[in-house]
């Protein structure tokens, strides 16, 4: 470089930086959707300012940032002294509206519904989304196509697509699997819409699904397979929607299920009859034979043995023929996995291999082992808890960080935090955190705690009544409960308010009080009752729990038919109650609503004393234990639960048992067949008067045949008398029937249809229907 031109760099740079150029003008080019405004605003270089190459080129990385643009470049000008920035951007679509266009079948708002989507923005936000659902994975799904699908943005090609293929899902769970969706958009600076065009075309249903060639599964067996339906006109379902796409799906569907069977030969077709938009399917099967399962091993066993890892599974396999099932193989998976979990190896997983004998119609299986090391927990992480703070579910698990990832208390943490009441379902899992080391996930589904409900209830004793309630489980995301009810019926009122603050002081201990006012009437007198209680109860071993309590009472005995007993007459009048109440529980159950294992067992004992203004003297014990049965020998999903129920009622200080401190044995809660209180001692008139003792059996075998339906057959039996020497068997009274449990978000439904096995003297009808809204046996 010469001497010269040296020095005439070095003036440039000297003015360049003594007298740095000012920003002229700023000016934009090229934008069709977003503002001259909107972009200047997002710039750092401002007219009037220093110009500054290093300001230029934030300038360019804010565009970019903001998802707006395709391309931006930028150009400079000097003029008189100053600097041209001259924005040249190509940039793309802000969506604020979508629009539909062609749809009939469904309108604006159910596609924007089921899309999960806001139309316009900031229409709906994520309370708005979720009200009226449970947690799921569905209400998840709804949240992350919100949040995905936010408008004020530019929606990418991916975005729009992703669009299109739900709004045709959407099309064809409603019976049009031939929906074209197009798409365009209305561009306008600053508010571009889109615009989703439908071209629904003809509705096609389903009428008939006709199996041919199925020998060993019935058609209803295989139905249950597929996501097609055909026409049933008891249930409302008249023209079920068709898709050629699903009914595929359906036919692979079937024919794995056959394979997993040990049909691994099975061939199976479809046609499809076409009457305008009715569609009549034919599915034909070929079965073939049946492959028996061979000699299973396993391998890389080292600390189990064979006979361990393998249990009674195969054994039961053979009751069942000895067929070659998927099922069969899948449960020796996990009893291997459950095994190894046991003791903390929880990452231990088994590898299959099968070999097919074509010509003996057999398949041997290799298990091989591969152990792994125990594995500990790092951290424990909690998810879907949407509401409840997470301390409340940390302090019920069984299995802490740093500790042996262990499956009986990881089993225990899932069954302790369902029998809170807060969730639909909890799944504990470990999983691998890397480094060696794993995470447990703690993933809850909650239900609605908070209800406010108006309703019906009845039951035998309290009859047909009318009930506003307010309850909020889980209040505050706490644990606690809060409760204020109001119960009015014909022969019954039932006004309460209660709070029970779980983990009193951060201890396993439940505090509780209540207020109460409360009456019955009962077929020849009436009892009303106005009080407080409180009780203090905490867990002192694993499924132990002690509780202490106190109540005090005002207690009237009224409207006394003057055709009743001596007995019921002597009740007459007002009574003082105060009672100290004393109770040792122990519940192994893993569900406390519908428990298939575990069992449980509780002793109480109260007694009335004469303190504070107290007037009644008795001390009552009742032992209380139960026991579930799940059916492992069959494994058909029956689950028996048996019941035994003694208690007797004793009174001091030369005073009498108060009425309804006495045991009527008969009716709903107890031996089904007999009215209230008609399987024990009854007066002159044939009423019940209750008895000092009691001694009741149940036992019950329920099946699970949906969610919400529970049949089940029952036998009960005992009875209720003033003397142990009247308890001998040859007097007992007996109940058997069937019975259905439903359960429904407002209130658990129970029917039971009961025979008693001896009439009894003002109860001679030989069967009754037990009918219960509200509470369960």
């Amino acid at each position: 470089m010469r001497p010269i031109t040296k020095i005439a760099l070095l003036l440039f740079l000297w003015f360049a930086f003594t007298f740095p150029q000012i920003v002229g003008k700023v000016e934009i080019k090229g934008n069709k959707y977003v503002p001259d405004d909107l972009i200047k605003e997002l710039l750092l270089t401002k007219e009037g300012s220093q110009f500054s190459i290093e300001k230029v080129r934030k300038d360019i990385k804010r565009l970019f940032r903001t998802g707006f643009f395709k391309r931006i470049e930028v150009h400079k000008f000097d003029e008189n002294g100053k600097v041209r920035l001259l924005y040249v951007v190509e940039d793309l679509p802000v969506i604020y509206k979508i629009e539909f266009v062609g749809n009939e079948e469904l309108d604006d708002e159910d596609l924007a519904d089921k899309l999960g989507i806001e139309t316009e923005v900031g229409k709906i936000d994520v309370d708005e989304l979720i009200q009226g659902y449970t947690s799921s994975p569905a209400l998840e799904e709804r949240i992350e196509i919100h949040r995905r699908i936010k408008l004020g943005r530019v929606l990418s090609q991916k975005e729009i697509k992703f669009l299109i293929n739900r709004i045709k899902e959407i099309y064809r769970e409603e019976g049009f699997p031939d929906v074209e969706v197009s798409y365009e958009i209305v561009a306008k600076k600053g508010a571009s819409k889109l615009v989703f065009h439908i071209k629904e075309k003809e509705k096609k249903y389903v009428v008939d699904i006709v199996f041919k060639g199925n020998k060993t599964f019935s058609s209803g067996d295989l139905e249950d397979l597929m996501q097609t339906e055909d026409r049933n006109i008891f249930i409302f379902r008249l023209k079920p929607p068709f898709s050629e796409e699903v009914l595929k799906e359906d036919i692979e569907r079937i024919k794995e299920f056959y394979k997993s069977e040990g049909f691994l030969e099975v061939k199976v077709d479809y046609k499809v009859e076409r009457k305008n938009g009715r569609h009549d399917i034919y599915i034909f099967i070929e079965e073939g034979p049946r492959y028996k399962l061979g000699e299973v091993r396993i391998e890389g066993n080292t600390l189990y043995a064979y006979a361990e890892l393998v249990g009674n599974i195969l054994e039961k396999n053979k009751r069942k023929g000895g067929f070659y099932r998927e099922a069969v193989l899948q449960k020796l998976k996990r009893n291997i996995k459950d095994l190894y979990s046991e003791i903390g190896f929880a990452n231990a997983f088994v590898e299959e291999s099968k070999k097919i004998d074509a010509e003996r119609k057999e398949v041997s299986v290799l298990l091989r082992v591969h152990e792994g090391k125990p594995v500990y927990i790092r951290k424990v992480k909690i998810e879907g808890n949407y509401e409840t703070r997470d301390y409340v579910i940390r302090r019920e698990l069984r299995v802490q960080e740093h500790e042996l990832a262990v499956r009986k208390g990881i089993k225990r943490s899932r069954s302790r935090i369902l029998n809170l009441g807060y969730y639909e379902d909890v799944q504990i899992q470990p999983f691998p955190a890397g480094d060696g080391k794993w995470d447990l996930l703690v993933k809850i589904r909650e239900r609605f705690t908070g209800q406010f409900s108006v309703g019906l209830s009845y039951n035998e004793v309290t009859k047909l009544s009318g009930f506003v309630s307010i309850k909020k489980g889980n209040i505050f995301g706490t644990g606690d409960i809060f409760g204020l009810s109001v119960s009015y019926g014909s022969q019954y009122k039932d006004n309460s308010l209660s709070y029970t603050d779980k983990w009193f002081m951060n201890k396993p201990i439940d505090l509780t009080w209540s207020i109460f006012d409360r009456r019955i009437e009962y077929t020849t007198y009436t009892v009303e009752r106005q009080g407080i209680s409180a009780t203090f109860s905490r867990e002192f071993w694993e499924y132990w729990r002690w509780a202490v309590g106190f109540s005090a009472q005002r207690i009237k005995y009224s409207d006394i038919d003057p055709t009743a007993s001596s007995f019921i007459q002597q009740q007459a009048g007002r009574r003082e109650s105060r009672k100290l109440i004393f109770s040792l529980t122990r519940d192994t159950r893993d569900f406390f609503l519908f428990p298939t294992e575990g069992s449980y067992a509780n002793l109480s004992y109260s007694v009335a004393v004469p303190v504070l203004g107290g007037t009644e003297k008795f001390h009552k014990v009742v032992l209380t234990g139960s026991k579930f049965f799940k059916d492992t020998y069959f494994d058909t999903g029956f689950v028996l639960s048996t019941k035994a129920t003694v208690g007797f009622v004793e009174p001091y200080g030369g005073e009498e048992v108060p009425l309804d401190e006495r045991f009527f044995v008969g009716g709903d809660f107890t031996i089904r067949g007999y009215d209230y209180g008609m399987a024990g001692p009854v007066d002159t008139n044939g009423d019940p008067i209750g008895a000092t003792k009691e001694l009741i059996l149940n036992f019950e075998l329920s099946y699970k045949l949906h969610e919400m339906l529970y049949p089940s057959v029952f036998f009960d039996a005992g009875l209720g008398a003033d003397r142990w020497e009247d308890m001998d068997p040859k007097n007992w009274r007996g109940g058997y029937g069937i019975g259905l449990r439903f359960i429904t978000p407002m209130a658990p439904i129970r029917i039971d249809w009961a025979w008693k096995t001896k009439k009894v003297y003002g109860d001679t009808s030989p069967s009754r229907i037990h009918f219960v809204i509200g509470g369960f046996f």
